[in-house]
């Protein structure tokens, strides 16, 4: 988990690192089923300097829908790939580090505490 979490915090920090900010209106909402429930997914438009529209799918979802249709939202894209964004939030820029880091911290800690306890017992 330690590891997962070293992972993510690393993509992401790369990712904030090359990313551009733009506004973005929501046009909708991509639904797809996970264990049979929907899932629904931001449909974002939102424009380059340059003036080149781009409309893509954020790649977080939720259930119920976290934006409605018409909602703006600050935006995080890759310039060198403008469907590579993210919403610039805190959950969907650092939830997925910040999970497995609490996890996998309190597995080394059980462990480490059991590894202690049994050679406190020897």
């Amino acid at each position: 988990m330690v590891v997962i979490c070293l992972v993510t915090l690393a993509r992401t920090r790369r990712f904030l690192a090359q990313a551009h900010e733009a506004p973005a209106q929501v046009v909708g909402n991509h639904s797809r089923l996970h264990n049979r429930k929907p899932t629904y997914y931001p449909v974002l438009r939102f424009h380059t300097p340059e003036g080149t529209q781009h409309e893509v799918v954020s790649p977080v979802g939720s259930n119920p829908p976290r934006y409605r249709e018409g909602a703006q939202v600050p935006l995080l894209y890759n310039p060198a790939n403008p469907q590579q964004v993210r919403i610039n939030n805190f959950l969907n820029l650092w939830l997925m580090p910040l999970l497995f880091g609490v996890l996998g911290g309190a597995f080394l800690l059980v462990g480490g505490l059991a590894l202690m306890a049994g050679s406190l017992r020897r």
